[in-house]
């Protein structure tokens, strides 16, 4: 099962309200109001998508800021902690009305917003839901590189769908991001470490790299260099 890293809740509590808005979410998709004659409510506007996913995840953040208020003003770390892993709002209902405006209208204004506000704040199975959306119907999208981002910092898992995304994503840059991070990976496991190395190479031999993305281009140098100084210095007895 893939885990993800809990750097953010790290962040969080150090003063980031990054992560926060209303798990519970009414139906923002109608609006009510009532009839001062008396007769029956009656339903006067269906809201759009983009509307529907701004409100969900404004209530969201929102309820996320008051929470991590209260956090920071405990001032003990280890009480911060407990009540963050404990109390902490969660997003579920919000990426999951994001997900379900999505299938229904993927390409519907605000859509691939709500997918990229979600990819930060899902769980592995929704975060599969999000690529999958992003890769048939947004494949120029720079979210994806967000996306990518995300599998690369998972402690376990997440080669394949990077290698989805290096092999879909028309941004030049996503594909840059998504290898680096594949081959990051690759590496840490003796059994795949000349194919993250070769990889890694690979990205760094990538035709006009230096002009389109150098600060990958360095990056991919510098891990390739580790890589190669502690085979050097790990050699067998």
């Amino acid at each position: 099962m893939m885990k993800i890293k809990p750097n953010w809740a790290i962040a969080l509590i150090c003063g980031s309200g990054f992560m926060v808005t209303s798990h519970v979410i009414a139906d923002p998709a109608q609006t009510i109001v009532d009839d001062p004659s008396g007769s029956a409510p009656t339903e006067v506007e269906v809201k759009s998508a983009k509307d529907q996913i701004v409100a969900a995840t404004r209530a969201f953040d929102q309820q996320a800021k008051g929470f991590m208020k209260k956090v920071r003003a405990l001032k003990d770390r280890k009480k911060m902690m407990e009540m963050y892993r404990n109390e902490r709002p969660s997003p579920a209902d919000a990426i999951t009305l994001i997900l379900k405006l999505a299938k229904e209208s993927p390409k519907a204004e605000g859509v691939e917003k709500g997918l990229t506000w979600g990819i930060q704040r899902a769980n592995p199975d929704q975060l599969k839901e999000i690529g999958a959306i992003l890769l048939a119907h947004h494949k120029d999208s720079s979210s994806l590189g967000i996306l990518a981002m995300s599998y690369g910092r998972m402690r376990q898992g997440g080669e394949a769908e990077l290698k989805e995304i290096i092999n879909n994503a028309r941004d030049e840059k996503v594909r840059h991001g998504a290898t680096y991070y594949l081959a990051s990976k690759l590496v840490k496991s003796e059994a795949t470490k000349a194919e993250g190395l070769a990889l890694m190479k690979k990205l760094a031999a990538t035709p006009g790299i230096d002009q389109s993305n150098p600060q990958m281009l360095a990056q991919a140098k510098g891990q390739i260099n580790v890589i190669e100084n502690l085979s050097i210095g790990c050699t067998a007895p």
